[in-house]
């Protein structure tokens, strides 16, 4: 496997690919799902993953078909994973648990933002 394939390999990066694929099967146009990716890497960039957080659940205000509600589900899916927690949201996690495991959880969510955003770059006509 040259450097490139097991770059793309990377967890943080097949996760993002399969959030996009998931994001172009919603009801709602990917230009909405990009937006929201978007505010969430201005809102961990300004707020920290905490605040970041509670404000997509309040954008998402209990519509499932919403871009936010989409974001928050793959977000959560993948700290709770990346992380090896069992809680009903990463937010829950994030109150119960110490300072480390926030930075741990801080630092997979930014790859995965930014993986976001890379996928939404080449797969977004």
């Amino acid at each position: 496997m040259n450097a490139d394939n097991a770059v793309e390999h990377l967890p943080h990066r097949r996760a993002a690919r399969e959030a996009v694929a998931e994001a172009g099967k919603s009801p709602f146009a990917m230009i909405f799902y990009s937006q929201a990716v978007q505010q969430l890497q201005t809102l961990l960039q300004r707020h920290g993953l905490g605040q970041a957080l509670a404000c997509l659940q309040l954008r998402a205000a209990g519509k499932p078909g919403s871009p936010y509600s989409l974001l928050i589900r793959q977000l959560d899916r993948w700290l709770l994973t990346t992380q090896a927690v069992s809680a009903r949201s990463a937010l829950a996690a994030l109150a119960t648990r110490d300072s480390r495991f926030y930075r741990e959880a801080s630092e997979q969510a930014w790859l995965f933002v930014r993986a976001l955003r890379e996928a939404l770059e080449h797969d977004v006509p």
